[in-house]
């Protein structure tokens, strides 16, 4: 699952005070903008934490897979079947 990724400003005196909290929720590619009391920028955090990893069931890949088989097998219009085809090609 995507999301967008907005840029974020934080005050300095605030990434000081919450700065754990901040690299928490930050996402791989989001950054944090610090500036100072003035709004001049003086810093950008980046995370480079690894998203985690979707873990899918093997249920749900076969029934993924079973989905995948029968839109080709809906679409095929050749008189030779896909094995048939597969043997020729490797010829």
């Amino acid at each position: 699952m995507s999301r967008s990724i907005t840029p974020t400003t934080v005050p300095i005196e605030t990434a000081e005070r919450e700065l754990k909290h901040l690299l928490e929720r930050l996402q791989l590619g989001e950054t944090i903008t610090l500036v100072s009391s003035e709004g001049t920028p003086l810093a950008v955090m980046v995370s480079l934490k690894p998203r985690p990893v979707e873990v899918e069931s093997a249920t749900d890949w076969e029934a993924r897979w079973d989905a995948l088989a029968q839109k080709v097998s809906q679409a095929w219009t050749s008189d030779k079947s896909a094995v048939e085809t597969l043997v020729e090609m490797r010829r």
